[in-house]
């Protein structure tokens, strides 16, 4: 069998990996318009800040570990421009064309940057080439503006804020963060404040280049800066296949079966660019999170190798640092709740990470969002200084375990004081959400 993976991130390579461990008889190859395969684009903003002195420690394999010992063939730098379903053919950019048994779809998402700032010199992060690019321009200068308070715009301005550079944060919103819902969001900006340098309520008109410096002009005035990074989001590189006559939704995902195959039946998709489930709604959703992407790989290269196994979707569950904060948020908010048609309510307590006599510790912040007829959890977002990440995962295994209130109140939650209160936050949630 010719297995053809486009795209050598997560989901490409995790794809191709499991194929072949599965049947080493397996002729499989690799198309990567980039330079690198199997990078951690998490770290990225560590790399930008100086935690990671070398970008090529974010290269999970070197190359010869595809090529030499798993026997995967690696083409770098040369893209799909075109699929041919009757012939099973795919065509490069360099007019060589290649054939296939199977095909997989891996083309991730690229940054969505508004058309009228294409040209004007701002760059975005979605690829390690451009992470690096941000790193030796960032170490050029002297103040950087980042349009967008997405998570990944936070994190960036967090980012180039802790090597002493000045960071302008551009909203268009009155907070940071809009994943959150409106209660937490605005302790977290209390938390924060005096740490960022926001203009919110902004609406970008033009962002000018010359002679190397930069002039943002916003509805609030302009200002300068010698580099500007937009962080507004991501679109799917999904063209290749509806060129190809294969089925995308309204919002240019690739529509995809339990199995992660395509209308195509010999055509699967992965990753960033396609569809998954959303575990609480049912209903199809879009996950570009690095653990989802190679799961989804997983779960084609399984089904390659001839080991039939289906993805069962996704919370969406994402973790995040920003200053000292661990920022966890999984599931749905309150928004997503009312948008699904839920009669939901919600709980939002503060209780204390560990034992108040024990040293350290913070404020942990817990707001949880559950149905209010069968008392099932819906949705979680945490905020802690102190075992935020960990609470947050405890409550996505809850989510996707359909936990009701009275299930997540007498969860088994081990007690130390070093690490928790005997009542631990998340029982303490659970108890006050029973009480309303």
């Amino acid at each position: 069998m010719k297995f053809l993976v486009i795209g050598g991130g997560a989901a490409g390579m995790a794809a191709v990996s499991k194929a072949k461990r599965l049947d080493r008889n397996i002729s499989a190859t690799v198309v990567e318009g980039g330079s690198f395969v199997s990078y951690a684009e998490c770290g990225i903003p560590y790399y930008i800040e100086g935690l990671v002195k070398d970008s090529n420690d974010l290269i999970h394999y070197p190359l010869s570990e595809f090529t030499e010992k798993r026997g995967i063939n690696v083409i770098t730098g040369k893209a799909v421009t075109k699929i041919d379903r009757n012939a099973k053919r795919v065509t490069l950019s360099d007019g060589t064309s290649m054939e296939y048994d199977k095909l997989l779809i891996a083309t991730g998402a690229r940054p969505r940057v508004p058309p009228e700032f294409a040209g004007s010199g701002a760059l975005a992060i979605r690829s390690l080439e451009s992470g690096i690019e941000v790193h030796d321009r960032v170490s050029q200068a002297g103040k950087v503006t980042v349009i967008g308070d997405s998570i990944l715009g936070m994190e960036i301005a967090d980012s180039i804020q802790k090597r002493g550079i000045q960071v302008r944060i551009v909203s268009k919103h009155n907070r940071p963060l809009q994943v959150l819902d409106d209660d937490i969001g605005a302790d977290f900006l209390k938390a924060i404040s005096g740490k960022f340098d926001f203009e919110f309520d902004s609406v970008v008109q033009e962002v000018k280049k010359l002679d190397g410096s930069f002039t943002v002009t916003t509805n609030h005035g302009k200002h300068q800066s010698d580099l500007v990074i937009f962080a507004t989001g991501i679109v799917p590189n999904s063209e290749i296949a509806s060129e190809s006559g294969i089925r995308v939704s309204d919002r240019g995902l690739i529509i995809t079966d339990k199995m992660l195959r395509t209308s195509d039946p010999d055509i699967y998709a992965a990753g960033d660019v396609a569809e998954a489930t959303n575990l609480v709604t049912g209903k199809p959703g879009w996950f570009p999170l690095a653990q989802v992407s190679n799961k989804m790989g997983r779960v084609v290269g399984s089904n390659i190798g001839g080991v039939e196994t289906q993805f069962p979707g996704s919370l969406g569950t994402t973790l995040v640092k920003i200053l000292d904060f661990e920022i966890g948020l999984c599931g749905l908010s309150e928004k997503d709740a009312t948008r699904n048609g839920y009669q939901w309510s919600s709980t939002y307590i503060k209780a204390h990470s560990r034992a108040k006599y024990y040293p350290g510790g913070s404020e942990t912040w817990i707001k949880i969002v559950y149905d209010k007829n069968s008392s099932r959890l819906l949705g979680a977002q945490v905020i802690s200084k102190d075992n935020g990440a960990w609470r947050l995962n405890v409550l996505a295994t809850a989510i996707q375990a359909r936990f009701t209130l009275d299930e997540l109140f007498f969860d088994d939650i081990g007690y130390s004081p070093p690490f928790d209160p005997v009542w631990d936050p998340i029982i303490v949630a659970a108890s006050v959400a029973k009480r309303m």
